[in-house]
């Protein structure tokens, strides 16, 4: 029997030592192929894993962060965090409401609070951390990188996710921590950014519905009045065409694992969900590599160019202040996808709310619209694209007159996001300014951007939605606008389409005119002062509530000479004769040195 036994002893013995050396050889395997030894949970969705609850801050973090709180944040997100604080009411989207724990980008699973740890300020391992760092573009949400330091940031953390959240707690062990595996190469593959990927991403686009709430075009238009977000605030979806505007782009707006991300956790406390149970992680690759495809590009589909530079102060397509208008040969093309007008130059004007007089524009629907210019022997033409994600048109006896300003309140049903999409529908329209007498004006002098000013008069060209194209002339901010029924007969458009969430406007008239008094006279290679404006007919613009550009201008490019044609190809021609003669007396020089 103690012989059997011990047989038995040295077989198990042998066995167990067989079974760990293969145990540690697949889990050799499984390191070296994907990095990571934290194995997948079949009960989560994929791309997941468990992660654990932060640690809680120190009482001193938590007091330093309170000073903090009240002196930087208070204004907007209130005094017990509701969101409610003196500025909310003049901002859409509203600031954020601490008190439920409801936080938009984080790398957990919908519905679950952001990761957050008072010691570890590491990107894509501290979420509140990166929002406060980063802000959030396309709200009032400010970057503060530069204004707090690094552990001023953790301890105004600090204070918030320990005192202002009232419904949830970090330390409840009962609250999941599902995280997104992002650094887990193996867990999720990333698939290359490629015609491919983006074909199978717009296919599935439209089979998850997005174009649902985003648009055909994924411009926001498919659903833009009836979202609301958790707090029943009116939402809009988001424009994938202005991917810098989106939240949570960490100041990166082109970095695709970021659009990843939100189509893995969804955004919470808003409509758009987690598509995390319902697509691959595959699937999520190929949807997010088409999202950051549509986002604004030049043509050779390259985001960083001369024409499309980003600034790295705002985030966003960097200005240039002069708008060139290129000379051509022959009519000026009626359509915009001609080639002579897609070969041309095009600026991004940005645009803000008019808030200089009332009714002002808290909240401006419209930051920016892209311009081009050609001129040809007699006239010059001005193509306007704008995204809307709405077609504007004041109904058939709509009195047609500016909202009255209500005074600032505190409480949210009389707030201005409370009030959006309840406006009465006006025209969408766009506007551009040249001081009449330009020439007569000494740099940098120039009349006011507001319709200029009673003894420096503005000749302003207006496009609406109805239609109609008229020139005004401008006599100051508190003068109304007076047709010059001449001058509008001088004005043609030539085109205006809305079409998937994108108004396409291009209107001309000759360079000069015979009222030298109120139409601006366009001259060659001179920089004439311009101002843009635009409105939103959904927003309730109309008269001075609208969006207004600072001062660009306008020039007129001279056309290349004949000379600078016909030189470089006499020059390169004759530099190939040179070169061809040096080679012949090469030639011959070797030729007679072996005779």
């Amino acid at each position: 029997m103690n012989a059997f036994l011990s047989r038995i002893t040295r077989k198990s013995m042998v066995i167990g030592t067989v079974a760990i050396a293969f145990g540690l050889a697949v889990g050799v395997a499984i390191f070296f192929a994907t990095g990571d030894v934290t194995a997948a949970d079949p009960a989560l969705s994929p791309g997941f894993i468990k992660g654990a609850n932060p640690a809680t801050p120190d009482p001193a973090m938590i007091e330093a962060g309170k000073k903090i709180y009240f002196r930087k944040c208070v204004w907007c997100h209130g005094v017990d965090g509701a969101g409610d604080g003196p500025a909310a009411d003049r901002l859409w989207p509203r600031p954020r409401n601490f008190n439920q724990g409801t936080f938009k980008i984080r790398h957990t699973a919908s519905g679950e609070l952001p990761l957050f740890d008072p010691g570890k300020p590491v990107t894509g391992q501290n979420d509140l951390f990166d929002t406060v760092t980063h802000g959030l573009p396309g709200s009032a949400m400010p970057p503060w990188d530069g204004i707090l330091t690094e552990q001023q940031r953790l301890q105004v953390l600090s204070f918030v996710t320990t005192q202002l959240i009232k419904d949830r707690k970090f330390d409840d062990k009962t609250e999941p921590f599902t995280v997104l595996d992002i650094g887990n190469k193996g867990a999720i593959k990333q698939i290359a950014y490629s015609k491919e990927s983006i074909e199978k991403g717009a296919s599935l686009f439209v089979d998850k519905k997005c174009i649902e709430c985003h648009g055909v075009e994924g411009r926001g238009d498919g659903n833009p009045f009836n979202l609301k977000d958790d707090w029943g605030f009116p939402i809009q979806p988001a424009n994938m065409h202005k991917c810098w505007n989106f939240r949570g782009s960490r100041q990166d707006p082109y970095n695709v694992h970021n659009i990843f991300r939100t189509f893995s956790t969804g955004v919470n406390g808003t409509p758009m969900p987690s598509f995390a149970d319902n697509t691959t992680v595959e699937e999520r690759w190929h949807i997010a590599n088409f999202v950051n495809s549509v986002c604004e590009r030049e043509k050779e589909g390259d985001p960083f160019s001369k024409n499309l530079e980003f600034d790295p102060q705002t985030d966003k397509p960097k200005t240039f202040f002069v708008l060139p208008s290129g000379p051509i040969d022959g009519d000026i093309p009626s359509d915009p996808t001609d080639k002579k007008w897609q070969d041309r130059v095009r600026r991004i004007i940005g645009m803000g709310g008019q808030i200089t007089h009332k009714p002002r524009n808290f909240v401006n629907r419209i930051d920016d619209i892209w311009v081009r210019s050609l001129y040809n022997k007699n006239e010059i033409a001005f193509l306007f694209q704008w995204d809307d994600r709405s077609k504007s048109e004041a109904a058939p006896g709509v009195n047609v007159a500016a909202i009255t300003e209500a005074p600032p309140t505190t409480g949210e049903p009389d707030s201005i996001a409370a009030k959006q999409n309840n406006y009465e529908v006006y025209n969408d329209a766009v506007a551009i300014q040249f001081p009449a007498k330009w020439e007569e004006i000494t740099p940098p002098e120039k009349p006011r951007y507001l319709h200029g000013e009673e003894k420096r008069h503005v000749d302003l060209w207006k496009w609406e939605a109805n239609g109609t194209l008229k020139a005004y002339t401008g006599s100051g901010w508190d003068q109304p606008l007076e047709e010059r029924p001449d001058a509008t007969g001088q004005l043609k458009l030539v085109k205006g389409e809305f079409k998937e969430g994108r108004w396409t406007i291009l209107m001309k008239r000759a360079h000069r005119t015979e009222d030298k008094d109120a139409d601006v006279q366009f001259q060659m290679g001179q920089y004439i002062p311009t101002v843009f404006f635009v409105w939103d007919g959904h927003n309730g613009d109309a008269g001075l509530k609208m969006a207004v550009s600072t001062f660009y201008y306008t020039i007129l490019e001279p056309p290349m000479p004949i000379e600078a044609k016909i030189y470089p190809f006499l020059m390169a021609i004759g530099m190939i004769i040179a070169e061809g003669w040096i080679l012949r007396r090469r030639a011959s020089k070797r030729k007679m040195q072996q005779v």
